[in-house]
């Protein structure tokens, strides 16, 4: 870190100041250059308090804390130092690497990407700005950065390895080997690069080689647990090693890495009527082995049993991945957060069961399950492949082929034997190609096959393959995977079955290929080859979903048979084989017998589909009372014990004589809960012109996993389609739109918005903010496609045009499409641009004809005839440019619709128009109950303390602050009833309460029931709120000890939030409220918007104003279930915590300056 620039002396006492900074600055960097971190941050704060002023002191901390382990603290000094000198490269940077350990990527994207415009060759930004991008998977973006860091520092062994591991994930090996095993040779003592090259050695198949390395680092490093998990799991692929060698092994990690002393496991409520919270760790919640596998199982737990958390160590948001998050109660992605927060994270969220979904393999958080954080453990699918070998972990979920009786003694954990199969398969809805005939039938030859990790083919296996081939002469064997892109792998695999006598010629080695391709190549396949010792899971799945019989030798250990499990359950034993001999008998039986082989491949997928093996129902049942059998045993204080559950769903533990009574937990519907919108599928979504895709808040309505949706996108205007390709719910069709079905022309234009089929108006004509980007650059032929002529739509729901389409053709051409179509938008430009531009009257004329009313203006937009020199705030805007005509069934074709209908127009007009007046009347039409839980769920029978603001999706469809009524204050009095206790658990208002018991000062911030509860204590109430007119409720009803201020904030909606970030420089003045008043308060509450700067401006002012402020008290509703709120523990000590609210006191030597930094950093984050 570079020291302070001195500036030229002007004065004798600046001169001595200036001094005095180098002495401090000096200091610290000699401590900070020491790595002595515990006195490099008090020297930095003491520059700070002197030198306010001078951003190295701010820089200097930042960078200190950054290092120390707290980045969440680090934040507001780097901020500041940036504030004060904007062009600082190494702040820049250094809050850019801070922002990517808390896990705001692309807030540090962009402090990366400012710190390289000012100086492109800067080191760790390349390096952080290419970890990032490799994180998303962007590898070629990646491995720019990293060779950028290499021109700068071309011996950077950092940046060396961390090129190899990029290159190991782009399959590109012989590359990686070439970085590797010479910096190996250059570092011997450099544990990471000897680490990675070992995971090289096993992703190539030398096993030897690998299994020598990792037990170096083991022996050279004694917390190598990583090292230590990949040798054990590298070990299950050598075809060497006995089950027994890997007992021995996988037996080392608990008295190597666990902690010495057993941690104490957190008690929640030993209730086993109850629902459970389970949490679910794993890399793998996406499309990958893990998510498929448990995806429907978890889509058919039954109801309010429990309530499922996750902590996801991937950021990958595909299809497999939104349907997961859909499911959950709560879903953390903690790919920055550390074991030990990890564990603290599982602890606060009072999980009940731990599910470990990763074990020893990549993204292990074994570590964290070491921790013990959870009363009960359980190992399920995701690197499960032997015993843990961790003492912490209780159960391990398995069947009995899996583990067949007589191999307890060989796992750690207690096994829970399912009936069936251990995981539930449940294909990709884009998995859709038939299996075809038999390629035989064409080709002439057989062709056998195996699509598993190259890395589980090896030399004993090929032995076997080679002598399988010898017996049916002119066979092919096609692999696929990803070291089949090494042309050095792929040589040393054909001259080991040269060797055996099989030609190169019929060895087929192709690479990896997109999910749905590669599963369509088993079109191409007739039997597929399991491998040995370590079998196939998904892929067995995958080959039988295609009609491609599998035969399988099972392995010593569970890693070996999984194919085994996945066939007996599937109803296909006979293919499960006791050795080699019977191994090739069986492929040959099969080959012989074309006939009998073309009927298995047609009906194989049914089969299937039919069998335990995809009965998510059945498996969701099985799996539930295996949850709750667990859990009532831990409740009944028994140590846990073998579980069995039969085909009858019969739970029998053990030792025990008797099967086990399960307890579920009780449905109690109170009366603020039980909504729930089931819809009865997807709502199907045409959007011409891709304008829905392209809003900035369409993956927030995605997230809802309740939209199917097709673009066209004629002016291929769409960034990143690659995001959309094998996705379940989004298709785009580019160069494409609607209309009559006949050829047409794209207007190309100077400025893309107004490229259009519709040839636009002179720039003489055009009334707009730019007439100039109308004109026409080029004219590009360009498909149309009619709405009545699209095959397959079985439904649409929602139609989306735009104002740059033929309208009227579009409709003209979709009258059997649209006839049961729930509502249409239309984009209606009020002051035309282009020539035939839909036309309000036109429009309506056409609804009204076919079935559907006018119902209301969304998105308007403005022009303003002020000049630029009006600042934007005060800039009136009153000429109506353009507004979507939303339209809806008329009264009679409303009241024609199934109930079903009605529940999804319901959700539509919720969730993207925020219209709910209609959205009750269609659902009282279809459950009056459900109705009114609706209107509970929405706070919309009494006014309370509000929850956090759900993230809503922030498109133009959205509801604009038109949508509030409009009436006088007496009426909005008459219409706001209060509550009469705060929104809060009975153990939250329990701990509130016994804090008003002691308080005599009160002040809060949000105001509701609490305010309530304060007055009938006696006390006055002081306090902030946004919303105006819920104040003027509050002291009609309250009178004068209501005291509670209204601050401007802008249009708000429910609960006070601002409505859009227009007015962002009046949001301060919220949490600066408590400033008004000089008096020190005792108890303040934090309980609506801004809450991290409310809590910062809280503790500044116990700060200046009270006389003791360790017994002033802040309240905090919602705090421990909101991660993003707990960067101000820096600053206060936990009292007490009831659920999700906390009760702190300010901690000591609190510095100010932090704090106030804090607060300015977040005064205008509404949340």
């Amino acid at each position: 870190m570079a020291k302070p620039k001195r500036r030229p002396p002007t004065k004798s006492n600046q001169q001595a100041r200036e001094s005095q900074l180098e002495r401090l600055a000096t200091r610290f960097l000699e401590e900070y250059r020491a790595k002595r971190l515990e006195t490099a941050v008090p020297l930095a704060r003491e520059i700070t308090e002197h030198f306010p002023k001078d951003s190295f002191g701010w820089k200097a901390l930042g960078t200190a804390l950054m290092e120390a382990g707290s980045p969440q603290a680090a934040v507001a000094p780097l901020e500041q130092a940036l504030k004060l000198q904007p062009e600082n490269l190494e702040a820049l940077t250094n809050l850019g690497k801070t922002l990517q350990q808390l896990g705001r990527y692309e807030e540090a994207e962009a402090r990366l990407n400012r710190a390289l415009k000012e100086d492109p060759d800067d080191y760790q930004a390349n390096m952080h700005l290419a970890g990032i991008h490799q994180r998303y998977g962007r590898h070629d973006q990646a491995l720019k950065y990293y060779d950028r860091s290499l021109e700068n520092l071309p011996d950077a062994v950092l940046a060396k390895m961390r090129k190899a591991s990029l290159l190991v994930e782009k399959r590109d090996y012989s590359q990686a080997l070439s970085v590797l095993e010479p910096l190996a040779e250059e570092n011997p003592k450099s544990l990471g690069v000897i680490n990675n090259l070992a995971n090289l050695y096993g992703t190539m198949g030398r096993f030897d080689d690998a299994e020598n390395l990792y037990r170096k680092i083991i022996e050279l490093k004694a917390n190598a647990w990583l090292a230590f998990s990949n040798y054990y799991f590298t070990a299950h692929y050598n075809p060497r090693h006995t089950a027994k060698d890997l007992l021995s092994i996988g037996e080392q990690w608990q008295w190597r890495y666990a902690p010495a002393k057993r941690p104490s496991r957190p008690i929640t409520e030993k209730t086993s009527a109850r629902s459970l919270r389970i949490g679910l760790i794993s890399a793998g919640l996406k499309t990958h082995p893990v998510g498929q596998m448990i995806l429907g199982a978890l889509e058919n737990l039954p109801p309010g049993q429990f309530q499922l958390y996750a902590y996801s160590d991937s950021l990958v948001n595909d299809a497999t991945a939104r349907r997961l998050n859909s499911l959950m109660h709560r879903w953390h992605e903690v790919p920055h957060i550390s074991h030990g927060d990890l564990a603290q994270m599982v602890r606060d969220d009072s999980i009940d069961i731990l599910i470990d979904m990763t074990g020893h393999t990549s993204g292990s958080r074994l570590p964290v399950i070491a921790k013990e954080p959870a009363p009960l453990i359980v190992k399920w699918v995701g690197g499960l492949f032997n015993t843990t070998g961790v003492d912490a972990v209780d159960y391990l979920l398995s069947d009995t082929v899996e583990t067949p009786d007589g191999v307890d003694d060989g796992y750690i954990e207690k096994l829970i034997r399912l009936p069936d199969d251990y995981i539930c398969y449940t294909p990709p809805r884009y998995l859709n190609d038939e299996p075809g005939l038999l390629p035989v039938l064409s080709n002439g030859h057989l062709t056998l096959g195996c699509f598993n990790n190259p890395a589980k083919i090896n030399e004993v296996l090929l032995d076997q393959w080679a002598q399988l081939m010898h017996a049916l002469p002119n066979s092919r064997l096609l692999l696929k995977g990803g070291q089949y892109t090494d042309v050095d792998y792929c040589e040393r695999l054909h001259v080991l079955m040269e060797k055996q006598g099989i030609n190169r010629g019929r060895v087929l080695l192709e690479g990896p290929a997109p999910h749905k391709e590669l599963v369509a190549n088993y079109r191409r396949v007739d039997i597929a080859l399991d491998p040995w010792p370590y079998s196939g899971g998904l892929t067995t799945c995958e080959a039988l979903y295609m009609g491609v019989p599998v035969v399988t030798l099972p392995g010593p250990t569970f890693a070996g048979r999984h194919s085994a499990s996945h066939l007996v359950n599937a109803g296909m034993p006979e293919l499960v084989v006791n050795s080699w001999e019977e191994y090739r008998e069986r492929v040959i039986e099969l080959a012989s017998d074309l006939n009998s082989l073309s009927t298995i491949r047609s009906h194989l997928r049914d089969i299937l589909l039919k069998s335990p093996v995809c009965d998510a129902p059945r498996f969701a049942k099985h799996f539930t009372i295996a949850m709750r059998a667990i859990w009532q045993r831990y409740c009944e204080g028994k140590a846990p014990a073998a579980l069995s559950v039969d085909k009858q769903g019969l739970a029998c533990f053990k030792g025990e004589g008797q099967t086990a009574t399960v307890e579920y937990a009780r449905q109690v519907k109170k009366a603020n809960e039980g909504f729930n919108w089931q819809l009865p599928g997807k709502v199907i979504v045409i959007d011409n012109s891709a304008k829905l895709i392209r809003e900035p808040g369409f993956d927030a309505l995605r997230r809802l996993n309740a939209f199917g949706t097709v673009a066209f996108d004629p002016a291929s205007r769409v960034q990143n389609l690659a995001q959309f390709e094998s996705s379940e719910d989004v298709q785009v069709f580019p160069h494409t739109v609607l209309g009559d079905g006949e050829p047409a022309t794209l207007y190309a234009c100077l400025d893309a918005k107004y490229s259009s089929t519709l040839e636009p108006l002179p720039p003489e004509q055009q009334y707009g903010t730019n007439p100039q980007g109308a004109k026409v650059l080029t004219k590009l032929p360009v498909n149309t496609i009619a709405l009545d002529s699209i095959e397959g739509l079985e439904s649409l729901d929602w139609l989306i045009l735009d104002d740059l389409s033929d309208a009227n053709a579009i409709l003209g051409h979709g009258e059997k499409a649209l006839k049961d179509t729930l509502a249409i938008q239309v984009r209606i430009a009020f002051q035309p641009t282009h020539q035939r531009q839909p036309n309000l009257a036109e429009i309506q004329h056409w609804m009204a004809r076919h079935g559907f009313r006018f119902y209301r203006l969304n998105d308007p937009q403005h022009l303003s005839h002020l000049p630029e020199s009006v600042p934007a705030e005060k800039r009136q805007a009153t000429e109506l440019q353009s507004a979507d005509a939303v339209f809806l069934p008329n009264h009679e074709r409303q009241a024609q619709l199934t109930d079903n209908q009605r529940t999804k127009l319901a959700f539509l007009l919720h969730s993207v128009y925020g219209i709910k007046d209609m959205a009750y009347e269609l659902l009282a039409v279809v459950d009056e109950e459900k109705a009114k839980n609706y209107l509970s769920e929405e706070r919309l029978t009494a006014f309370q303390s509000e929850p956090e603001p759900e993230p809503e999706p922030n498109v133009k469809l959205l509801a604009s602050d038109t949508d509030k009524p409009e009436s006088s204050e007496s009426k909005e009095t008459a219409e706001f009833p209060l509550p009469d206790a705060p929104h809060m658990s009975s153990a939250e208002r329990k701990l509130f309460k016994k804090s008003l018991k002691k308080s005599k000062q009160y002040f809060e911030f949000g105001s509701g029931g609490s305010t309530v509860w304060v007055v009938k204590e006696g006390l006055i109430v002081k306090g902030v709120e946004s919303d105006a007119n819920w104040v003027n409720a509050l002291k009609g009803k309250l009178g004068e000890q209501c005291q509670v201020e209204a601050v401007d904030i802008g249009p708000t909606k429910e609960w006070g939030f601002p409505l859009s970030m227009d007015a962002a420089e009046k949001f301060p003045a919220y949490s600066q409220a408590i400033y008004q008043h000089d008096q020190p308060f005792d108890l303040i509450l934090v309980d609506g918007r801004f809450r991290v700067a409310c809590t910062m401006a809280a503790i500044q002012h116990i700060l200046e104003h009270s006389n003791e402020p360790q017994k002033a008290r802040i309240f905090i509703h919602d705090f421990w279930n909101r991660p993003h709120y707990h960067l101000v523990l820096q600053f206060l000590e936990s009292v007490e915590k009831a659920e999700s609210a906390g009760l702190f006191k300010v901690s000591k030597n609190v510095n100010k300056e932090e704090v106030a930094a804090v607060w300015e950093q977040y005064a205008k984050q509404p949340q």
